[in-house]
């Protein structure tokens, strides 16, 4: 896993397109970011360069130019900042989280239907065992 869990919103962002696309040169990330975010070569290559020092993001030199590649999977990235936010800041307690979540976020009814049915899967497994 990472060295760190923390990525910043840019990273998050930067993290998402390489997901997406799996592998990518400093300058290929720049001309798919570049529209919606404005950024620089050189900040999107400092910025690769911060996620392999964090242990995000592999690279490998290919003649002059740096090829990067996820370390982690998305799911797993997610996980992490999931758990912290639940240790460290709702201290152990859901409640919060989800009042938030169906109080401002206006979840659908495939969405409450999908949370229910998670709900009832775990409550069914506690019963099991």
């Amino acid at each position: 896993m990472a060295k760190s869990s923390e990525l910043g919103k840019s990273e998050w962002i930067l993290m998402n397109a390489l997901w997406e696309r799996q592998r990518g040169t400093a300058s290929e990330m720049q001309k798919e970011l570049e529209e919606e975010y404005g950024w620089a070569y050189s900040t999107i290559k400092t910025m690769l360069d911060r996620l392999v020092d964090k242990g995000f993001v592999k690279s490998r030199r290919i003649g002059n130019v740096y090829d990067y590649s996820p370390r982690v999977k998305r799911k797993s990235a997610v996980a992490r900042v999931v758990d912290d936010v639940f240790d460290r800041v709702l201290q152990g307690s859901l409640a919060p989280f989800l009042d938030r979540l169906i109080e401002n976020r206006r979840l659908s009814s495939e969405e409450v239907d999908e949370l229910k049915d998670m709900l009832d899967r775990y409550s069914d497994e506690d019963e099991s065992k």
